[in-house]
């Protein structure tokens, strides 16, 4: 990777370890701000960026640093019942970095909702795993009342993200 790349995926990562212990809950499953930085990296600087600064990200906060919600840290966190939200994370910036080269807004559209799809299904299976709650449970408890804040969190990430490309362009 070039230094620029480095430093860039340094920049994301800083960026998920300073939003995401910031919280607020609605129920058992606390609402984040990681999804919002987590698609900024990814819309910013495309998948394999995103994918790089969200492993970091993980390693840091499984290094025991309070950088995941509440400001927790370690691995009590991945084996708890929203840890399946983590393990989503990698995948969805995969995805999400995808949009940075679709050209029309219907692929957009498209690549968050896969992208949400698969957040749902990890952190819902998890959830029901660990908790040993039913599917229609899980359902309310993990994405029915997140899906407006979600989308939410991707349309201002995309906004937002469409600056800063035009800045790294210039920079790189």
């Amino acid at each position: 990777m070039k230094t620029k790349k480095l430093v860039i995926c340094a920049l994301f990562t800083a960026i998920m370890c300073i939003t995401a212990p910031f919280y607020f809950m609605i129920g058992p499953v606390p609402i984040t701000f990681t999804l919002f930085a987590l698609a900024l990296s990814a819309f910013s600087a495309g998948s394999m960026s995103a994918a790089v600064s969200t492993a970091v990200y993980i390693l840091i906060g499984l290094m025991g640093m309070p950088v995941f919600s509440g400001f927790k840290g370690g691995f009590s966190v991945i084996a708890s019942p929203t840890g399946g939200f983590v393990f989503a994370y990698i995948f969805i910036a995969l995805i999400l970095g995808l949009c940075v080269k679709a050209k029309r807004k219907s692929t957009v559209v498209l690549l968050c909702t896969l992208a949400l799809l698969v957040c749902y299904a990890f952190g819902t299976a998890w959830y029901m795993l660990i908790t040993d709650a039913s599917f229609v449970t899980a359902l309310g408890v993990c994405i029915v009342p997140f899906i407006p804040f979600d989308i939410a969190k991707l349309y201002a990430a995309y906004v937002v993200a469409k600056a800063i490309r035009k800045r790294l362009k210039k920079q790189m």
